[in-house]
């Protein structure tokens, strides 16, 4: 039990680049979301932004990016963007650059989870920001495991990063997603191993972040012993020099 403990102590608190910038980000997926959606609310549809594999073969590559923010109906949209903006402004990983690898992460693994697993994708396409929410808030336990000191707060990370894992891998296996009468019919057809996808891309991530931080702890832990051995020579060779001079 020693050794997380120390890596923790080595580590430090986590930066906070401020609310600033978060916010910016913020405003920027809001734009996409209002621009991208904006045909549903003149009765038209997302289908040209929707990740289609046969498409985006022909050249069609903005649909890798689009799809995320495309919905099928104001409904989706509502439900997947509230959730996703909420677990973005919660998300506590220090900087942009973390916040915005943790979100492609999770993207990359809903995406490919469902070209894999969902043989429906290459028929009506994928949209939506669910499998990334999914692995959002599988991050946001794992950072209050990690960084809470309250027993309280752990074990809240604990049971929140049970149920999203849970929820993902019985969606995946069974293919049905969570809570249907939910949807009032307004969702499409849900592809829900998107989700399972989105929560292993976060796992990954985080795994990959941590090794990356414990070797930057060592390396730094490295650095400093060996200034402070170079230090040491200097003085004892400071010493025997000064104590020759005298008679």
């Amino acid at each position: 039990m020693e050794a997380p403990t120390a890596l923790n102590a080595s580590r430090g608190p986590i930066p906070c680049d401020g609310a600033a910038s978060r916010s910016l980000e913020l405003l920027g997926f809001v734009a996409a979301l209002l621009a991208i959606n904006a045909p549903l609310f003149m009765g038209g549809s997302t289908d040209k932004f929707a990740f289609l594999p046969a498409a985006v073969a022909d050249g069609e590559w903005w649909r890798v990016i689009t799809h995320l923010f495309a919905h099928v109906t104001w409904y989706h949209l509502l439900l997947d963007g509230a959730a996703f903006l909420l677990l973005y402004w919660r998300l506590d990983l220090g900087s942009s650059r973390r916040r915005l690898g943790a979100c492609a992460a999770t993207a990359f693994g809903s995406l490919t989870a469902a070209v894999i697993a969902s043989p429906v994708v290459a028929e009506i396409g994928l949209r939506g920001l669910s499998g990334v929410a999914h692995g959002l808030m599988a991050i946001t336990a794992l950072t209050m495991i990690r960084e809470s000191s309250e027993p309280s707060s752990r074990r809240i990370g604990w049971c929140c990063l049970a149920a999203v894992v849970g929820k993902s891998l019985l969606e995946a296996l069974t293919g049905n997603a969570a809570l249907p009468l939910l949807h009032f019919g307004l969702m499409g057809t849900p592809i829900a191993v998107c989700h399972f996808g989105g929560v292993l891309g976060a796992l990954l991530f985080w795994s990959g972040s941590e090794a990356v931080q414990a070797r930057l702890v060592v390396r730094q832990a490295g650095a400093r012993a060996g200034c402070n051995r170079g230090s040491s020579a200097r003085v004892a060779r400071g010493n025997f020099g000064g104590a020759s001079n005298h008679p």
